[in-house]
């Protein structure tokens, strides 16, 4: 999207259905490789137009849904996944972000609340599958495009457990080697074979 402001501080205002078809020339139009076991679509905060949108355009997507130990921030992901469950999307599990602030010395400070994840997942009927706790080294590895799941610290151990359990557990790869993926294989290869439709009214001289 930045090919399309001047700069980063410049907004780009577009209406939903601007937004749903930008979003989904994204998905259908980029190449995004035959070995691709996940593609992972950050959303923000709610149940608007781009939420819904991608509902639409991928029925077979699952949503991880990310909260914090506050309260307000239950609400909001507990909103999200009613949306998803109404739009046939499974919901396949929680993940607790800023959950607490690990010392030096291995105390866990909970600034913002303890308990919100968990109380979450069992409201929605999902699994607790992380609590990511507070570290200034993820605001940085992120600035820096050097992600903290990388190094060796208490949030990137959360991190790479996170992956593991989403990898081993919520939603393992599937294997499309099977009699589905070599049916949609016939159906590009009979389809790639055909002549060019001609256009309404016969052939033009």
């Amino acid at each position: 999207m930045g090919l399309l402001v001047e700069g980063e501080d410049e907004a780009l205002m577009w209406r939903g259905l601007m937004l749903n078809r930008a979003v989904q020339h994204f998905v259908e139009d980029v190449n995004w490789s035959d070995d691709l076991d996940y593609l992972l679509i950050d959303m923000p905060p709610g149940t608007g137009d781009v939420q819904l949108g991608l509902a639409r355009m991928l029925p077979q997507a699952e949503m991880l849904v990310v909260t914090t130990p506050a309260r307000a921030a239950q609400k909001v992901a507990a909103r999200a996944a009613t949306m998803a469950r109404k739009s046939y999307l499974r919901v396949c599990g929680v993940v607790e972000n800023m959950s607490a602030f690990v010392a030096p010395d291995g105390e866990r400070h909970a600034l913002f609340g303890s308990g919100g994840g968990a109380e979450l997942a069992a409201d929605i009927g999902a699994p607790l599958l992380a609590e990511i706790p507070i570290e200034a080294a993820i605001a940085a590895g992120g600035d820096a495009g050097e992600p903290v799941a990388l190094g060796s610290s208490v949030a990137a151990e959360a991190f790479r457990d996170l992956a593991e359990r989403i990898v081993t557990e919520a939603v393992p790869p599937v294997d499309m080697s099977g009699c589905s993926a070599r049916l949609l294989n016939a159906f590009d290869d009979a389809f790639a074979d055909l002549p060019p439709a001609e256009p309404a009214g016969g052939p033009v001289a």
